[in-house]
């Protein structure tokens, strides 16, 4: 260690905490990172924690490190070393002052992770407790160990150790130490006195080991503890991790079948806490309510069988859920949802089903207690954006628990109740339009679960609805439900005229046009055949409606239309896509034909409309050719092709324009397979001179779409895929000389993409490419990037090509030429500047690489290690590395 380390951690330290510049702060950032992986960073933060004028700060990384390095680099320390550090561990924790909350849980995790890997240390709790047990201020961090150890031994994945191991030290560290972890923590409860973070912690501790499964019911059943737990419930100070430790020991007495008796001792506690939750909600004590809705409802989740088993005897825990589900504040009642979904499905089998008459009326609450919460707030107009989209989010949710409702009690009986809701509010003048909008929505909400044959209750709301006062909220409601149950309308086509008559006269409202754009969608696509009439009607309205709409209601209406266009016989299909396409594809052409220069940023935005516009029309539009002639779509390509060749000539650096005009080329070509392929020639060339002068990603993409479409060793499009991806590795390669390629993750990940879909669709062609070799060295560059979904893709690409390579010389050349390079740009990005999560990507390569060159790979790998200075990895670590990778 060397004071110049401890100075440089110190100064990036000072950056990290007090830097003004975001760069600076970064690069600082990213240092430490790099410094907590070498050797030396051991005994850097070992001094900065004994350091007397280390701030808090500087302590945090310390421990941080200390912990990373257990999990990650124990590797670099000896038996002897590890015992030292175990010592030095226990000693910083007993030393430290009792303000410093965050540096005592890091070191405290570092403890618990290195007694996991110390298999020789089988008195790890008894020693813990005798070090720190013997006096109420050094218990604190007792508690703390005690608690994070089951933590870690559960749930740290990253910890080195073999699944036996790992099964050997949970028995040895968790499952043997429960009995006693138990009997302290009794003890501790029980100690007089009224030291309220000792309590807190000991519940914290518990809480921990009955997460885990260590301390269980018949452990809790057989002692004081469960009395303890309730009885926590009654403190302010105590109740949230009172709730905590609650909940978790209902949620370990979820079997009901093993847990019976210790259930027989928490039931009767139910009846305590009712009143409780009743004076709670009575006081609007929001935080009790919470608390207590909580355990109601994991109690409810726990028990379900039970509940659906014996609903009478389960009652005060049923009206108890009810009453939280009913309570105003909408953040606590979705607690309640998962219950009553739980119970639902269980409800619906065979076994259970014989509940459902003494459970019914808690579902007929439910169902009004819903439509009551639907309600927007009197003040919807002061609520801001974010509030708005929370509430939407929690109507949808609510409307989830309605459909629950549906089916048990029946969609009938469900969508009476807000029918009649509906009624007499209008017979009542007064009503606001919040009141009348929730039921109605509530219509909507319980569609999926309404049958297309349904004739007894639908046809009244259907004809209900033209009532239904002018409002535009109401209006915009009313129009949803129409587009909810377009299912049901093409089994009763009777009411299509009514409804678009509805749909059409809500356009001419602001407020209620994007519900009648959906309205219309859903309408046309469920009732297509028989809208096929309507088609002159439906020309002129598109024709005017969307001059006037906004881009979003746009798309709705001309997939609308599609839908239908789509079912017309097919020697009508051209004639309809002229009627209502070649009008948009001239509003195109008047923007387009001006240039970038020459139009406005406005423009080239609606420029980018137009073209979804279009490629909405040929994305729905694909009607079946049966005699194999030419298809009308591909007429009318063909016809507006000149105004998308002019469209990218003109704008092809414009991403709000070449994207959509890309996905219009992708729906050409997924819509159209073979018919498109005497125009693949020209769509090729456009999108290889586009990718050479803008080096835009979507001109890949979309090459990608052509390479997985046409690519086969004998097809029609072959040579011009060859041609394709020739012609692109080409301009990829200037691409990846001219630029860092960390700069260009979305080109890597498309190229490569590419050129792997081209060995599985073409292997021969591909494999026979003269750049091939080309391709191989560039993907070594491209395995510098981090950003995962590049690196995937040339992952990927290599994977692909180690599973013929030793069927196909000319790749096994490649990779005795190129795999000691591979495996030093994989070798060094793992222990470098890969993510973790990436480890899990690249790792499989390396296996890959072993099992078809296994010699090879073997020297490469030691090669590789060669090349490593021991300042990042010893000597011993190299040996002990090759020698797991030889077994």
């Amino acid at each position: 260690m060397s004071t110049e380390s401890i100075s440089r951690v110190l100064e990036a330290l000072s950056s990290l905490y007090s830097g003004t510049d975001r760069q600076t702060t970064k690069e600082a950032n990213r240092w430490l990172e790099s410094f907590q992986k070498k050797p030396e960073a051991w005994a850097v933060a070992d001094y900065l924690l004994k350091a007397k004028d280390s701030n808090k700060g500087v302590c945090l990384f310390a421990a941080q490190t200390l912990k990373q390095k257990i999990v990650y680099d124990l590797r670099d320390l000896d038996d002897n070393a590890r015992l030292q550090l175990r010592d030095s561990l226990v000693e910083l924790i007993y030393d430290s002052p009792r303000d410093s909350k965050a540096v005592v849980t890091q070191l405290c995790l570092a403890l618990a992770d290195l007694a996991i890997q110390i298999l020789p240390w089988k008195t790890v709790v008894a020693d813990i407790v005798d070090k720190f047990g013997k006096t109420p201020e050094n218990a604190i961090y007792l508690l703390e160990i005690l608690k994070v150890l089951p933590e870690e031994v559960d749930s740290n994945l990253r910890i080195p150790l073999a699944d036996e191991e790992y099964k050997m030290r949970s028995k040895e560290l968790i499952e043997q130490n429960a009995e006693e972890v138990y009997n302290l923590l009794t003890l501790f409860m029980q100690t007089p006195g009224d030291n309220i973070e000792f309590r807190e912690r000991t519940f914290k501790c518990l809480s921990s080991w009955i997460k885990v499964g260590a301390i269980t019911g018949r452990m809790l059943s057989n002692g004081p503890m469960l009395q303890l737990a309730f009885d926590g419930l009654t403190s302010d100070d105590l109740f949230d991790v009172a709730v905590d430790v609650v909940s978790e020991i209902i949620y370990e007495t979820r079997d009901v079948a093993e847990n019976q008796s210790t259930i027989e001792k928490i039931y009767p506690y139910f009846t305590a806490i009712l009143p409780k939750l009743r004076e709670a909600i009575k006081e609007n004590d929001e935080d009790a309510v919470r608390g207590y809705s909580r355990i109601f409802a994991e109690a409810g989740e726990a028990y379900v069988i039970l509940i659906a088993t014996h609903p009478e005897a389960f009652k005060t825990l049923l009206e108890g859920i009810l009453e939280c589900t009913a309570y105003h504040d909408l953040e606590i009642v979705p607690v309640t949802f998962k219950f009553w979904f739980e119970l639902t499905n269980i409800l619906e089998t065979e076994k259970y089903m014989g509940a459902i008459p003494q459970l019914a009326h808690y579902y007929d609450n439910l169902v009004d207690i819903m439509i009551g919460h639907l309600h927007y707030p009197p003040d919807v107009d002061e609520m801001t954006a974010e509030e708005r989209d929370d509430f939407r989010d929690f109507r949808h949710k609510m409307g989830d628990t309605l459909k629950d409702c549906c089916r048990i009690l029946s969609p009938q009986r469900c969508l009476t109740k807000p029918m009649n809701l509906l009624a007499n509010l209008l017979n009542h003048p007064e009503s606001t339009w919040q009141q009348l909008e929730a039921p109605i929505f509530s219509l909507r909400a319980m569609g999926s679960t309404v049958p297309a044959d349904e004739n007894t209750v639908m046809p009244h709301i259907m004809e209900f609805l033209s009532k239904l006062p002018d409002h535009p909220k109401i209006r915009y409601a009313a129009t949803l439900v129409i587009s909810t149950y377009s299912f049901w309308t093409e089994s009763h086509p009777q009411f299509i005229t009514y409804q678009l008559n509805f749909i059409s006269s809500g356009f001419q409202n602001n407020e209620v046009a994007a519900a009648s754009a959906l309205a219309l969608k859903n309408l046309c696509k469920d009732c297509s055949a028989h809208l096929v009439d309507y088609i002159s009607q439906l020309h002129i309205f598109y024709l005017n409606v969307v001059k006037s709409l906004p881009y979003r209601d746009v798309i709705e209406v001309t997939e609308a239309v599609s839908h239908v266009i789509n079912v017309l016989p097919l020697t009508e299909v051209q004639k309809a896509l002229e009627l209502f396409c070649l009008p948009v594809v001239q509003d195109l052409h008047n923007l387009v034909i001006k240039g970038k220069e020459g139009t406005t940023k406005d423009e080239r935005t609606h420029i980018g409309d137009l073209l979804e516009q279009i490629g909405v029309f040929f994305y729905f539009i694909h009607p079946k050719n049966s005699d194999n002639q030419g298809h009308p779509c591909i007429t009318i390509i063909s016809e507006i092709w000149p105004v998308l060749e002019l469209t990218l000539t003109n704008f092809s650096d414009v991403m709000t324009i070449c994207d959509p005009l890309c996905k219009c080329f992708n729906n050409f070509i997924k819509s159209y397979d073979p018919y498109f392929i005497p125009l693949l020639p020209r769509l090729m060339d456009l999108l290889v001179k586009s990718f050479e002068l803008t080096g835009l990603s979507v001109y890949l993409w979309v090459s990608l779409k052509v390479i997985r479409k046409y690519a086969k060793d004998e097809g029609e499009g072959a040579a011009a895929c060859s041609q394709l991806v020739q012609r692109l590795s080409q301009a990829v390669f200037i691409k990846m000389q001219g630029q860092q390629v960390s700069d260009m993750p979305d080109v890597i990940e498309e190229y490569f993409l590419l050129v792997g879909s081209y060995l599985e669709r073409a292997p021969t062609l591909c494999i026979q490419d003269p750049s091939l070799s080309i391709v191989f060295q560039a993907g070594l560059s491209a395995l510098s990037i981090t950003e995962p979904h590049a690196l995937q893709s040339v992952l990927d690409f290599y994977h692909k090509l180690l599973r013929t390579v030793n069927y196909v010389p000319r790749l096994r050349s490649l990779f005795e030429e190129q795999g000691r390079n591979l495996t030093a740009v994989l070798f060094n990005g793992l222990i470098d500047f890969y993510t973790y999560d990436s480890i899990f990507d690249v790792v499989p390569l390396f296996q890959s690489m072993a099992e078809h060159l296994h010699e090879h790979t073997l020297r490469w790998m030691l090669s590789v290690l060669n090349d490593i200075p021991e300042e990042y990895m010893s000597v011993g670590l190299k040996n002990e590395f090759m020698t797991n990778w030889t077994k």
